[in-house]
């Protein structure tokens, strides 16, 4: 039987007074490949920040290898997943070379300097990212797309089994979108365990394995990310209609929402 990596079991968070995810239950299993969906305010990113143990639970458990999430230590837990939100705050001024290395930081005592594995780590992060021209140059400096792929190196260099990413490629051009896929892809050809919120519904079809939907804080479907060509069942999720397009052969396979003139 395949070890589960992590286990969500009953959870509900409130926040702000609110009710943001209500009885979910999961399992993703080590090496999975996951997309989360859902309209605006599904609790999308809630579930990522809880997974990641970053989030009180109002009921409910989180078990990371069957460990409980609460009983874990900031430390050993950023050793066996690496997350990387939506917006990152506090790092305009610093080099890109600094911000991966913060990667490290898990694996090292406070104050203490980088040894050689860190170095090593860092290095491969760096070239699983393409960043080697860039590391002298400052974070503001850079575009979008340069910047997303200085956070994912950075939760790569973190060298952590589990990657927990929302919402990696938006506001991406295609090439840094294909580019960032290409990365993720690799993590996941690797072993590791893969967990993206996507608003782009044709990132799952692109990375494979499960797709779980949220809608109103609850699992409205989980299931092999092939349900994705449910059109109807996606129009109900969504409010909107889709349609879904394959490339030549057979070979790809594009959802788009459908415009209806006015």
């Amino acid at each position: 039987m395949v070890a589960m990596a992590i286990e969500a079991q009953g959870v509900t968070v409130r926040r702000m007074g609110r009710i943001v995810l209500q009885d979910i239950s999961l399992r993703i299993a080590d090496g999975e490949r996951v997309s989360v969906i859902g309209p605006n305010g599904a609790g999308k990113s809630t579930l990522m920040a809880t997974l990641a143990g970053l989030l009180p639970l109002a009921a409910g458990a989180v078990r990371l290898d069957g460990q409980p999430m609460n009983r874990l230590r900031r430390r050993e837990i950023a050793r066996r997943i690496a997350y990387v939100p939506q917006s990152h705050d506090g790092y305009l001024g610093f080099r890109v070379r600094e911000v991966i290395e913060t990667g490290r930081y898990a694996h090292v005592e406070p104050l203490t300097p980088l040894g050689p594995r860190d170095h090593q780590a860092v290095a491969e992060a760096v070239s699983a990212c393409g960043l080697a021209e860039l590391l002298d140059r400052s974070v503001d400096t850079l575009s979008g797309g340069e910047r997303q792929k200085v956070w994912l190196a950075a939760a790569l260099a973190q060298q952590s089994s589990m990657l927990l990413l929302d919402e990696p490629t938006s506001a991406l051009d295609p090439a840094h979108q294909v580019e960032l896929i290409r990365i993720m892809n690799a993590f996941a050809a690797g072993g590791g365990t893969l967990v993206v919120i996507c608003h782009d519904l044709n990132l799952p079809l692109a990375l494979g394995g499960r797709v779980i939907a949220l809608q109103a804080g609850r699992v409205s479907f989980d299931q092999p990310v092939a349900a994705l060509e449910d059109t109807e069942r996606l129009g109900r999720l969504f409010g909107t209609r889709f349609e879904l397009h394959h490339g030549a052969e057979g070979r790809s396979r594009s959802l788009h929402p459908v415009v209806t003139e006015p």
